[in-house]
């Protein structure tokens, strides 16, 4: 019921292009227009950035807008380098964020021309030429995006231990007709007119660079724009979530006809820059460090539909239907009778609301594990069975390690070296692999692949920053300590 309502959700966002209030949105979900449904959809929408929120100050509903709707029609312009202008071709990399779907690769995009589909074309390139094209995919993950560009890439990122090959080769778009027809001339951008957000698709054309008192008041918009999101959101899930809620503050001063590369703002602004977060990068101010959150709140759940979905929640767990019957289809690879060891693994620390949830988990456990024992098979599970119980293994050591750190009375931002960050983010990817596991098949065994390249790096990240905190949390507790004795009130 809870996938045929997100299915509908997403169905309604991605169709809709105008400005929406909440009670169209309930209704076209069946779903009762009640305080409570107003307030999950909208910390929902919110969360996940799904669409923006403009206030109503005349007594009426507020309206929102998808990210459907706040970039259809609008256009990103992109500024080829000499070789791409030289061979008849563009690399998209990251050069349509914020205006793309971020669900689709770089190689996924469509662009057309005079009502022509443009055709891909393999092309010859090496690092320091590709690397900056992807840049808002943030560096660290770069070389998972070329290698997933071709087969066979996906060979040489994989075989060059961790280092980059020197020269690979990647589909780009055949835009010989665009730069050679005697409309392109030197100076000038590639306008990708987005027509079909949810397509992914694109329409290219030609259009002149801006005066340069006008890219610059153009720049200064959008650095204005980042500034308020970092003020108000903070870093965000990525620098994509961060440029397109830029975007929806900016709107009509940033959609116009100065408008110029986004990557242009990078070196032009005094205020701006990509920051290391953790293992990631986002956009921030420009020589700070970007502050933890002040709490460890890891639930999935937005809206709890169950009294099981509930207990996760009110225990704090970084747990959800998907990523429990990932924890139960390992017991029954381990080929455990009893559900003990399976609890322990999924519950790291009791809490107070210990007694009332833990009998529901552990009958959920229990339940779940007979009926997927029926059709069980752990001959056909042993490809994946060996990859899920390593990222089993991460997911309850990272939760074994956040609850004690939590219950040492120790915040995210007191961790030194953004370890905090760290194992935060190693988290959302470890919840991230468990549930492409769980959706595994046949002809998507390339992400297994990719699932298995990526395990190895993030236990010895977890080993790593587990260390670090480990050795300098006897310092932490006696600076909390000292706070707490200086904070007490006089009697």
């Amino acid at each position: 019921m809870k996938d045929r309502l997100d299915d509908i959700l997403m169905d309604f966002l991605e169709s809709t292009l105008e400005p929406f209030p909440l009670s169209a949105l309930l209704r076209f979900m069946g779903e009762a227009a009640t305080a409570e449904n107003y307030e999950d959809l909208s910390d929902y929408l919110s969360y996940n950035q799904l669409a923006y929120l403009n206030p109503s100050w005349n007594g009426e509903e507020p309206l929102w807008i998808s990210r459907a709707g706040l970039f259809t029609g609008r256009t990103a312009l992109i500024r080829p380098g000499k070789k791409e202008l030289a061979a008849g071709v563009f690399l998209p990399g990251s050069r349509l964020v914020p205006y793309q779907d971020p669900s689709y690769l770089p190689h996924e995009l469509t662009f057309i021309h005079n009502g022509r589909i443009l055709p891909r074309v393999p092309y010859e390139t090496d690092p320091d030429e590709a690397y900056p094209l992807y840049s808002f995919f943030g560096e660290e993950y770069v070389p998972q995006y070329l290698s997933l560009d071709n087969s066979a890439n996906d060979l040489l990122f994989s075989d060059s231990d961790g280092a980059d090959p020197s020269c690979f080769s990647l589909m780009a778009v055949d835009v010989r007709d665009v730069y050679w027809s005697g409309v392109f001339r030197a100076g000038d951008f590639l306008a990708a007119k987005v027509v079909d957000w949810a397509g992914g698709i694109f329409e290219l054309s030609v259009v002149p660079a801006p005066e340069e008192s006008d890219r610059d008041e153009w720049l200064g918009v959008l650095e204005e724009s980042l500034v308020q999101e970092f003020d108000s959101i903070g870093p965000s899930a990525s620098m994509d979530e961060q440029l397109a809620f830029s975007f929806f503050l900016g709107q009509e001063l940033l959609f116009n006809e100065n408008a110029v590369p986004v990557g242009d703002l990078l070196g032009w602004s005094e205020r701006v820059d990509m920051e290391p977060y953790g293992v990631e990068t986002r956009l921030w101010h420009k020589g700070s460090v970007i502050p933890a959150q002040s709490s460890w709140a890891m639930t999935l759940i937005a809206s709890p539909s169950s009294l099981l979905e509930e207990s996760f929640v009110l225990l704090g767990l970084p747990v959800n239907l998907i990523v429990m019957d990932s924890y139960v289809k390992d017991s029954l690879y381990l080929r455990e009778a009893a559900s003990d060891a399976l609890l322990k693994r999924l519950l790291p620390f009791g809490t107070i609301q210990s007694h009332f949830c833990v009998p529901i988990i552990e009958r959920a456990l229990e339940s779940r594990k007979n009926e997927l024992g029926k059709t069980y098979n752990r001959f056909a599970d042993n490809e994946v069975g060996v990859l899920r119980n390593r990222y089993i293994a991460l997911h309850s050591a990272l939760s074994r390690t956040i609850f004690e750190l939590q219950h040492s009375g120790i915040r995210p931002d007191d961790i030194p070296e953004q370890g905090a960050v760290v194992l935060g983010q190693l988290m959302t990817h470890t919840v991230s692999a468990i549930e492409n596991l769980e959706g595994y098949a046949e002809e998507t065994s390339g992400d297994v692949e990719a699932l298995w390249s990526s395990i190895e790096g993030m236990e010895d990240s977890f080993f790593d920053t587990r260390t670090a905190i480990m050795e300098a949390l006897p310092s932490l507790k006696k600076k909390r300590f000292s706070v707490i004795k200086k904070e007490k009130p006089d009697v």
